[in-house]
């Protein structure tokens, strides 16, 4: 799926993605890397499974992963994403449910809902949803090196 920029965005999806709480995310990356990125995921993507099977990748460039929930793709995605997020070791858990296994976890007060209403209401239409840090959405797979390239164009746009 090649990648493309919201065109309608609705409201101001940076802002709107920055005022969620960081204990709300699940983050890969060290806290100082150069680049942050909100992905928007859902378990069930499979260009979501192949992103997150290349973590290091976007590591090896210092890019950090904040993950949302967009439980969109499939029936089975909400129950699985709040799996997730209740679980004790989430980071484990997501990588089990996005290698298609399925997470068990006793309910709790979760951020995924919250997510997915942010999601719709910017106008979000497909996973992954990549976030950039001046509030740019791209749509689909984006590889370690393309985003490297995209973060460092629009860190030079200042």
């Amino acid at each position: 799926m090649p990648m493309s920029l919201v065109a309608d965005p609705r409201g101001d999806v940076g802002a709107a993605v920055d005022a969620l709480p960081e204990e709300e995310f699940i983050v890969y990356g060290p806290s100082d890397a150069k680049h942050t990125v909100t992905v928007f995921t859902d378990v069930n993507c499979p260009y979501c499974r192949q992103m997150h099977n290349e973590i290091e990748d976007y590591h090896l460039f210092d890019i950090r992963i904040r993950y949302a929930a967009f439980p969109s793709v499939h029936p089975d995605s909400l129950p699985q994403m709040e799996a997730v997020w209740c679980s004790e070791d989430p980071h484990r858990a997501l990588d089990e449910a996005k290698a298609g296994r399925p997470v068990a976890a006793e309910p709790c007060d979760n951020p995924v809902a919250d997510h997915l209403v942010l999601a719709q209401e910017m106008g979000f239409f497909g996973t992954p949803a990549i976030v950039t840090p001046k509030g740019e959405v791209r749509f689909g797979y984006v590889s370690a090196p393309d985003l490297a390239d995209l973060l460092e164009q629009e860190a030079g746009s200042n």
